[in-house]
């Protein structure tokens, strides 16, 4: 069996309350066009005042929408018409090559537009200052013409070329809020429309009064501000692109084209079209599209892209072959078993992209910040004008100029990008080594966590157990208990009744058929009727629950023990081998050296416990304990004020892998453990918590890094835009201030996370 067969059932949860009725559905989608995190709130805030929406989420950074709504009262046609009146495109999930397609041809309009715009721009500040350029000759132009080519190709500018930040804008006033798009409209606008007046002014010879003669016009920082925010915009476009990878890589993974055997025929289709049970043909080279098990053939598996195993598996008939696979070598045919959306790699994809879309809890203190920092940044403005016009007695234009220099300085797009660049490429960078974070509050929690517990068998042992002795009393032969064990042990699939059914097979033993009243207790025995005798396997606490006394004098192993009762007396004991991890001591002394409190939950005997306990170096541990006990082991040191991660694989383990502020499963654990978990290793390798220890500290400590620097920007730059420094003779004019802007988020938030793709993890 693949490390990675049975995993990832934690997938996107739906919005809606399941204890509702079922008119409510959830309408996932990507979407393009929005230049700031203030377009994906405009989004939300619009849609949510649509009869029938229940609940709205739009990521900026990742691109991806999702709306919970009621189809009795609206469809998803209205909800998708509704955004592309707001002039947003959106895809749904299964439209990934169409919508890759638009933000490919977007970009290149953008790509166009800025080309345009700084040609224009060129052109507009050469003009402006003809006098100077003797060489070229300008100087010659009438300064009646010049007005008239400055005011069309500035115009051209505004209304083309950054037409998406008057639009963004128009969109915001509607919604009755506003973002990036409001403060960037009114400070070119402001230049703009000022230049306009004065133009006419002088070549109508109107006289405006109010203007005292002023003939100076500011088309160039007009075309400039839209000019250089375009250019921020595209970079960091491209460079949240790259945020992206990681998904992008995964999807890599999936065959478009699948070559199945269906009802004798052999068949090339879509994989979206594999059926269950169909017959899929792999080659060398090939990428297995879907779930399922080998009938014929053998093949070289590389399944490096989703466990993180370096080392190619060799695979023979009967064995699994997990979606997103490399066949190195070989030819095999396979049963489909698990195909489209059910795939491991549909669900992996679905995982990452569900944590990525997700917001953690610090980013939503920022958007809360973000709602009101925009007004606030206008009303700077507006008193900065005042200020100087009123108070400081200042000429109207350098007036002007310092209220739109705060205007454009002070965007507050770093700010709705530090957390969500930082978990995309932190959730991306953990799905790369095999770590999968079922949401972005699991990465906080995780950084937080000062105690680990763990289960111990199949989390710090192999789980593979082994039949190590047999004891037999009150004259039973060896051969009849095994008879007795090896009959009830068949009816379980728990891996200890396994090894028991695998040494009777060894031993030649056959099931006895007089079996009924089978009865499976989780995580203590297993009982029957055979042959008319009560039979009763279990541990110690199995046997004290059914008033079945074990005596002192039998013998206890160092290793886990499986009583064996017949009619209520203990008549065999069979030890149950279990072998330590070979990574689990390096683990361990790792954590320990990083002061985590560790702590070892088993619910085998105080001697297995002990035993394995010692030779880990681990100093708490429980033994004979319960399910139940296990989560209340969990709520005791929480509620000592002890920030708890649970590790586990088995179903056991559900309740307080749910319970602790982090549950962490190993990917080959039971599929309930797996749902309950924040965090799963889809390699069995406790190497794996290491790196996911580090990738959770490294990615809030970007996040808070990137909150600084946002706030640290703004903060500078503000007053300096503002010209309180005027005196000193330093000055940030509105060119200057759309440079900065342009570049703030590139180089403070988005250049910053991308540390995170290259951080050393081991």
């Amino acid at each position: 069996m693949s490390n990675s067969e049975n995993i990832v059932q934690k997938i996107s949860k739906p919005l809606q309350d399941p204890g509702k009725d079922n008119s409510s559905e959830v309408y996932g989608f990507e979407i393009t066009g929005m230049n700031c995190t203030g377009c994906a709130n405009s989004i939300k805030t619009y849609l949510q005042n649509l009869e029938g929406i229940n609940n709205v989420e739009i990521n900026f950074a990742s691109e991806f929408g999702e709306v919970s709504f009621d189809h009795s009262k609206i469809s998803k046609e209205k909800i998708k018409r509704e955004i592309n009146n707001l002039g947003y495109e959106i895809s749904s999930e299964d439209e990934e090559y169409e919508f890759e397609q638009l933000k490919t041809a977007q970009l290149k309009k953008h790509r166009n537009k800025i080309f345009v715009s700084a040609l224009l721009s060129v052109i507009i500040m050469a003009v402006s200052m003809k006098h100077h350029f003797h060489f070229l000759g300008l100087e010659k132009i009438p300064d009646n013409i010049s007005l008239i080519i400055m005011s069309v190709l500035t115009s051209v500018i505004i209304f083309w070329c950054g037409s998406k930040f008057l639009k963004g804008a128009y969109k915001s006033l509607k919604n009755k809020t506003s973002d990036m798009n409001t403060l960037i409209s009114m400070g070119s606008m402001s230049s703009y429309l000022y230049s306009i007046i004065i133009s006419f002014n002088l070549l109508l010879g109107l006289n405006i009064k109010a203007l005292n003669g002023t003939t100076e016009v500011y088309f160039e920082t007009a075309a400039m501000i839209v000019t250089f925010i375009l250019i921020g915009n595209y970079l960091e476009s491209v460079m949240r692109s790259k945020t992206q990878t990681s998904v992008k890589k995964l999807k890599e993974l999936q065959t478009k084209v699948v070559n199945i055997i269906r009802d004798g025929n052999e068949l090339f289709v879509p994989f979206k079209k594999v059926r269950v049970n169909d017959t899929v043909i792999i080659k060398t080279g090939d990428k297995v599209p879907v779930d399922g098990i080998i009938t014929e053939g053998y093949c070289v598996a590389d399944e490096s892209a989703l466990t993180g195993e370096s080392l190619p598996v060799e695979k023979k008939t009967g064995d699994s072959l997990i979606s997103g696979t490399l066949v190195k070598n070989g030819f095999a045919k396979m049963n489909a078993l698990k195909v489209g959306n059910d795939t491991m790699l549909s669900k992996i994809i679905a995982l990452v992209k569900d944590a990525a879309n997700t917001k953690p809890k610090i980013q939503k203190l920022a958007d809360r910040i973000s709602a009101v920092f925009v007004p606030v940044v206008i009303v700077i403005s507006i008193a900065t004008f005042l200020v100087w016009y009123f108070i400081l007695n200042a000429e109207f234009d350098r007036s002007l100029l310092f209220a739109v220099s705060v205007l454009i300085i002070a965007c507050p797009c770093a700010l709705g990008l530090a957390s969500p660049i930082a978990i995309v490429i932190g959730v991306g960078r953990a799905a790369e080594n095999g770590i999968l974070f079922s949401n972005p509050d699991a990465i906080e929690n995780l950084q937080k966590a000062d105690t680990i517990c763990f289960d111990k068998t199949g989390t710090l042992t192999t789980g593979e157990m082994k039949v190590k002795n047999i004891y037999v009393m009150n004259g039973i032969s060896e051969n009849e208990l095994m008879k007795y064990a090896y009959t009830l042990e068949k009816l379980s699939g728990h891996p200890v009744a396994k090894s028991i059914v695998n040494y009777g097979i060894d031993m030649g033993i056959t099931a006895i058929k007089n079996i009924r009243d089978f009865k499976n207790e989780s995580g203590m025995g297993v009982s029957a009727k055979i042959n008319e005798k009560e039979i009763m396997i279990g541990s110690e606490n199995f046997m004290n629950s059914k008033g079945i006394k074990i005596s002192d004098n039998i013998f206890q192993t160092q290793s886990g023990n499986l009583f064996v009762s017949i009619n209520n007396t203990v008549s065999g004991v069979i030890e149950i081998e279990d072998k330590i991890k070979d990574e689990a001591a390096e683990v361990i002394s790792r954590l320990r050296k990083n002061k985590f409190r560790l702590f070892m939950i088993s619910g085998d005997s105080e001697n297995a416990a002990r035993n394995t306990a010692n030779r880990l170096g681990i100093e708490n541990y429980s033994y004979k304990t319960l399910p139940d006990e296990k989560e209340k082991i969990i709520s005791k040191l929480q509620s000592e004020g002890w920030n708890v991660a649970m590790i586990g694989d088995g179903i056991n383990d559900a309740p307080s892998l749910a319970k602790a502020n982090v549950g962490i499963a190993v990917g080959t654990g039971q599929e309930i453990a797996i749902d309950s978990a924040d965090v799963i290793l889809v390699k069995d390798d406790l190497n794996n918590i290491l790196k996911s220890i580090k990738i959770s500290g490294k990615t809030v400590n970007i996040i808070k890094q990137n909150f600084f620097w946002a706030f640290f920007y703004n903060a500078v730059a503000i007053p300096f835009a503002a010209g309180v420094f005027a005196p000193f003779g330093i000055i940030i004019s509105p060119v200057m201030a759309a440079m900065l802007m342009a570049f703030s988020d590139v180089v403070t938030v988005i250049g910053n996370s991308l540390r995170l793709k290259y951080t050393e993890l081991n």
